[in-house]
């Protein structure tokens, strides 16, 4: 089966991974003093904009990019009170923030679903 540039045909759980992945990316470049995935922007090369960064506002993204930004922010403030912590981001999917969050001494666990 053919996927369409249809933004709304993305069903799967392995097509949607990409929408916040994309975000990241754009964001990064669009805005690096707000928001900088060095990650992400290493895996641009993933990114099929002709399907998602085409379709994508720039409002959309920054909203993305904003629950992140927020996300890091309360994780690295847990992680700067506590000396020894544990972090477990719970359906990760492509998320990055394990290279974004400056984690000391923590030890961060990513689980997602896999068939």
């Amino acid at each position: 089966m053919q996927k369409s540039d249809n933004i709304s045909d993305y069903e799967g759980v392995e097509d949607t991974l990409f929408i916040p992945l994309t975000a990241r990316v754009n964001i990064s470049k669009m805005f690096p003093e707000y928001f900088h995935d060095k990650k992400a922007l290493e895996l641009e090369n993933l990114v099929k904009y002709n399907r998602i960064g085409k379709k994508s506002s720039q409002y959309t993204m920054m909203a993305s990019v904003a629950r992140s930004y927020n996300l890091d922010q309360m994780a690295q403030e847990y992680i700067d009170k506590h000396d020894k912590c544990n972090i477990v981001n719970l359906g990760v999917g492509l998320e990055t923030s394990y290279f974004r969050i400056n984690r000391k001494n923590s030890h961060y666990f990513e689980v997602d679903y896999l068939k």
